[in-house]
């Protein structure tokens, strides 16, 4: 297949183990360099990354350490583009500074690097299902609570009966009145 080798021609990879047990895998595809930071520990696995439009690459890239972390260098056919990459973050920068001094990191290459997929959208949570144990039961979407023949909830109290005056003689008016049961007058509902 020709669309096969001219795909392959245009990825170069390349991988490094750093301190801390992280691993930096990098590869340039279709014109963008895609870097991935991979920490692995017992019970800890993180992982990081990004893409950067770079163009293709014109000679290997360089790893430094540095003392704010490690400065990747990409030579391109736009030019020189740094790479810092700090613990678990992966930043461009602008100027690496003098690299002269820097202990240089070894990049193996890597024979068939994978294209960094995009992650897949998280399917929606399903809403909660109340809670039973015995005669106890929760249900958080009403935000209500049973136990026995005693209830609790939010949102969903009966209102409370505010009182009613009558604005002519000032006596207090029963729930349902229309008019004062003292002086007659029509009351406000």
């Amino acid at each position: 297949m020709i669309v096969d080798a001219v795909y392959q021609a245009r990825i170069m990879g390349y991988v490094a183990i750093l301190e801390d047990s992280q691993q930096l895998a990098i590869a340039n595809i279709a014109g963008q360099t895609q870097i991935s930071l991979t920490m692995s520990r017992p019970g800890l696995q993180q992982s990081q990354s990004s893409s950067f439009s770079t163009g293709d690459w014109s000679n290997k890239p360089e790893l430094f350490r540095t003392g704010r972390g490690y400065v990747l260098q990409i030579a391109g056919v736009q030019g020189f583009a740094y790479v810092l990459i700090q613990q678990n973050s992966i930043s461009t920068i602008k100027s690496p500074g003098d690299l002269s001094n820097c202990p240089q990191v070894d990049l193996r290459e890597n024979l068939d690097p994978e294209p960094i997929q995009p992650m897949q959208p998280m399917q929606p949570m399903q809403p909660m299902q109340p809670l039973k144990m015995g005669n106890m039961s929760m249900d958080i979407n009403s935000m209500s609570m049973q136990m026995g023949n005693m209830s609790m909830g939010f949102g969903n109290q009966p209102k409370k009966a505010v009182k009613q005056f009558c604005s002519s003689c000032g006596v207090e008016a029963k729930l349902g009145d229309r008019f004062c049961r003292s002086c007659g007058h029509e009351l406000n509902q």
